[in-house]
């Protein structure tokens, strides 16, 4: 194998794991300043698992498959294009993980999928190796080798997770999670990240197995009335960066030492007042 081809294949990949890691800052950025509005920079463990099941559900939520009651009854083509993309947005995998063919194509084996199928959807469902199409993608399958061929430059997500409430009871976790458009996502000209109010909820059912949580349904549902406000942000929230942050706190710091001054300013006129009066 060359190292040009192996070049020309990581850079077929280069704008999709690019807009993945984009997409894990969103979401990693919201999570940090949802949890700074409920306690001062302080990340709860709510917040946390928030976090994890969003990280979760990015594969799936981003090409929005059909609702399904049960796994073994969901349209496996479009679970198959969301277990991929579970290895492709995984940078653990790249560069260098999987080999290209003489097109320049990643090769990714039937096994790896399967086994990504497997964590994501559990081992009621396993995918139908035919090839399948996503909504901006197609993964050839080769019969040949056995391997789903990335033949795609890049996609734009439909939408990305929010997860706003969390139902645990022995063995089952219940999601509610809102639907955020990736187009309805805007920056302020401070480079600030704005979030967009949810397009729509979904409740994501999770079940247990031997290697832990996977995705068993997925259903339409209502806006939860009690989302709680410390962890979702409103429509046109503005996300403060780091400078922001900083010069708030700075401003905090203004503030106190004023206050000691106007103390200290107080303390002074009383003594001088208590002279007069001794005189």
């Amino acid at each position: 194998m060359s190292k040009d081809k192996k070049r020309k294949g990581q850079s077929k990949l280069a704008f999709p794991l690019g807009l993945a890691v984009i997409l894990f800052a969103i979401v990693g950025v919201v999570f940090a300043v949802g949890a700074g509005i409920d306690g001062v920079k302080k990340l709860t463990d709510n917040s946390a698992k928030k976090l994890e099941y969003e990280t979760m559900l990015i594969p799936v939520v981003m090409y929005d498959p059909d609702m399904f009651d049960d796994v073994s009854s969901a349209k496996l083509d479009q679970l198959t294009v969301c277990a991929v993309w579970g290895i492709i947005k995984d940078e653990k995998n790249y560069p260098g993980k999987y080999e290209t063919d003489d097109q320049g194509n990643i090769m990714i084996p039937a096994e790896d999928v399967e086994k990504e199928f497997a964590k994501l959807f559990g081992n009621d469902a396993v995918p139908t190796h035919i090839g399948v199409k996503g909504n901006f993608d197609e993964f050839v399958f080769n019969e040949q080798s056995r391997c789903y061929l990335v033949t795609s430059a890049g996609t734009v997500p439909i939408y990305t997770p929010k997860v706003v409430e969390i139902d645990k009871t022995s063995n089952t976790v219940v999601l509610t999670v809102g639907y955020l458009a990736a187009e309805a996502w805007a920056q302020d000209s401070a480079g600030n990240f704005i979030q967009p109010e949810p397009s729509k909820y979904v409740k994501v059912t999770l079940r247990e197995n031997d290697n832990g949580y996977y995705i068993s349904a997925m259903q339409t549902t209502d806006s939860p009335e009690d989302a709680q406000p410390g962890v979702t942000l409103p429509t046109a929230a503005v996300i403060p960066t780091p400078d922001t942050l900083e010069e708030e706190v700075s401003d905090e710091d203004s503030s106190e030492e004023e206050t000691i001054d106007e103390k200290a300013s107080d303390e002074e006129s009383l003594s001088d007042k208590d002279s007069s009066s001794e005189e």
